[in-house]
């Protein structure tokens, strides 16, 4: 990862002290970016750009921030998967580095905004368009990079974290929206944060700054469309190939590559794939403990490491590693996630990190195919509905109660979720239902005075 930051003066007027400025952020962001830092200050003063690099592709030329000798900047932090054919298509001989940062630069130079749909990858960058006096800045579209920003006085600055973000807010205060959604989500909507006064910028949009404000919106959604034509056989082909395609990809790197094996289906499917691409030398990492064997899957990740032959670093994390690391985890966090398992992947990339700087991972594969228990529970509800009301044959189903019931013994540890599900209300509108079944809020009474955090309704954002 890199670490990225930008500030400008919406009113086009000289900042004040812009290089200390850049200079702050850079050292709060150093952590993400160990092999070089950079800044760039407009002629004028109006803006700058401030990097800090972790260098994967193209180790000689790649720094940044990056002009395209136009009067055009770009500070970018992220990894775009089909550089390479999109560099071929903008006319190989007119680049003059091999990297993916100029990339960017020359799509943006021939199609503007709508460069966008052209990029394959993970991504957040801010870029000056010198001829409009426009601050462009994307995120990818499952913002798997972060990009942040607050406006104080008129001045607007962006960054990969919060915390290079601080300095320049009034008051460092709680948003108490921010705080409701993630009571309710353990993540926030709408672009909000637990910090008053800096938003976050959604997946899958953009940030424009010019003539004199800000404005954000949408530049991709997901939208499908069910398939009823092929066969099982066929979808399982599919899916096999384009898991191949994107390892493939993933692993244009000018450093080697290693994985993350947490023992599960989704890693091990990726480092699999990965290390029988890559051959002799690629690397894993995991993480145990072995203090309680429930706790421990290391035992699976060894037996894909030896399948296909590959060496596997691990980690006993402790009790001790706990009370030692938790601080760092909570910096650079900067406010909580869902979830335990911030400190074991601390622990096991701390341990990749004297190895490798890259590595792939199975995270999202949960939410892309459905495998967490609520989506089961969702299913159920709405088969037995179905079946109720005689309607289960009307129409294609990609879920159906044939289907569903088999599978309802992996529910049976979350009874307790099955309880609070259905302790009130039944076969309500869909948006309810799935609220009551993802709502964390529900089990917190005596503990949070709500009355405190004000009329906002997540719900309703929800909806």
């Amino acid at each position: 990862m890199c670490g990225i930051a930008a500030v400008l003066n919406l009113s086009l007027a000289p900042v004040p002290h812009l290089r200390p400025a850049l200079g702050a952020m850079n050292r709060l962001l150093q952590h993400r970016g160990p092999d070089g830092e950079g800044t760039w200050v407009h002629p004028r003063g109006v803006a700058g750009f401030a990097h800090r690099r972790l260098s994967i592709i193209d180790l000689a030329t790649g720094q940044q921030p990056m002009t395209d000798g136009r009067g055009n900047w770009i500070t970018y932090n992220g990894e775009i998967y089909n550089y390479v054919e999109l560099r071929a298509e903008l006319g190989a001989q007119e680049f003059v580095t091999t990297s993916d940062t100029e990339v960017i630069l020359r799509a943006y130079a021939r199609w503007g905004a709508d460069c966008l749909t052209h990029l394959r990858g993970m991504f957040a960058f801010a870029l000056w368009d010198e001829d409009r006096q426009t601050l462009f800045c994307a995120r990818d579209r499952f913002g798997i990079k972060p990009l942040y920003y607050t406006v104080v006085d008129r001045m607007l600055y962006v960054a990969s974290e919060v915390k290079a973000l601080l300095p320049f807010v009034p008051e460092v205060e709680t948003d108490l929206e921010g705080f409701k959604d993630y009571l309710t989500f353990q993540f926030c909507l709408s672009g909000k944060t637990l910090f008053r006064g800096v938003g976050e910028l959604p997946p899958g949009h953009v940030l424009l700054a010019r003539n004199g404000g800000v404005e954000t919106r949408r530049y991709w959604e997901v939208y499908y469309h069910p398939d009823f034509d092929h066969t099982a056989k066929y979808f399982e082909e599919r899916i096999r190939a384009l898991i191949q395609e994107s390892v493939a990809v993933h692993q244009r790197s000018d450093v080697p590559v290693g994985a993350y094996v947490s023992g599960g289906l989704d890693s091990s499917i990726v480092a699999g794939l990965a290390a029988e691409r890559q051959g002799p030398g690629f690397k894993g990492f995991t993480g145990k403990f072995s203090l309680d064997p429930a706790y421990d899957e290391s035992a699976y990740a060894r037996d894909l490491a030896r399948s296909r032959g590959f060496e596997l670093h691990e980690v006993d994390i402790t009790a001790d590693d706990f009370v030692g690391s938790i601080e760092k985890v909570i910096y650079h966090l900067d406010y909580p996630v869902a979830g335990p398992g911030s400190f074991p992947q601390f622990m096991v990339s701390q341990l990749a990190s004297r190895h490798r700087k890259v590595l792939l991972g199975g995270q999202g594969g949960d939410e892309v195919f459905g495998g967490y228990a609520r989506y089961l529970i969702a299913y159920f509800e709405q088969c037995i509905k179905a079946a109720i009301d005689g309607t289960m044959h009307s129409g294609n189903f990609i879920v159906t109660y044939e289907s569903i019931i088999p599978n309802l013994g992996s529910l049976r540890e979350y009874k307790p979720l099955l309880q609070e599900f259905w302790r009130e209300g039944l076969f309500e509108d869909l948006d309810q239902r799935y609220f009551r079944l993802i709502n964390r809020a529900g089990v917190l009474r005596e503990e949070i005075k709500w009355e405190a955090l004000g009329p906002y309704s997540p719900y309703a954002t929800f909806q």
